[in-house]
C-alpha cells in the first residue's frame, strides 16, 4: 500500500492514472471482492449514521460528529464516482468503436438508454 502524499492541491485530483492504471481498475471493479469492500464501506457509513442519531452528549460534540459522517459519506461518493468515471472511460476504450468489426455504433452507459434498449 502506498503511503498518502501531503499535496497543495486537495480539491481535485494532482495526477492521472495512464492506461494500464485504468485497466487494472477496471478489472478490479468487476471482481467480487470489490463488492463485498463497497457493501462493507456503505455499511460503516450507516453505522456512523446510527452513531450519530444514538448520540447523547453537548451540541458541539454532535455537530463534529456530523462533520465526520458528512465528510465520510462525501469522501465514499467522490472515490466511487471517480471510479465509475474511469471504469467507464476505460469499458468505451475497449469497446472498439470506429474499427471494421464496430464502426459507428458506439457504447453508452445505462443512463443514456432508450426505453426499446431496455426490453
Amino acid at each position: 500500500m502506498l503511503k498518502p502524499t501531503d499535496g497543495a492541491n486537495v480539491f481535485k485530483p494532482s495526477f492521472k492514472l495512464d492506461e494500464r492504471s485504468i485497466a487494472i481498475l477496471a478489472s478490479v471493479v468487476k471482481q467480487e471482492f470489490f463488492d463485498i469492500l463497497q457493501r462493507l464501506m456503505e455499511d460503516e457509513i450507516r453505522l456512523m449514521n446510527i452513531k450519530l442519531l444514538n448520540l447523547n452528549s453537548d451540541d458541539a460534540a454532535v455537530l463534529e460528529a456530523h462533520r465526520m459522517v458528512k465528510y465520510a459519506s462525501m469522501f465514499y461518493s467522490g472515490v466511487m464516482g471517480r471510479i465509475a468515471e474511469l471504469t467507464a472511460i476505460d469499458t468505451y476504450n475497449q469497446s472498439g468503436l470506429g474499427q471494421i468489426s464496430n464502426p459507428e455504433v458506439p457504447l453508452y452507459p445505462d443512463e443514456f438508454a432508450t426505453p426499446e434498449d431496455q426490453i
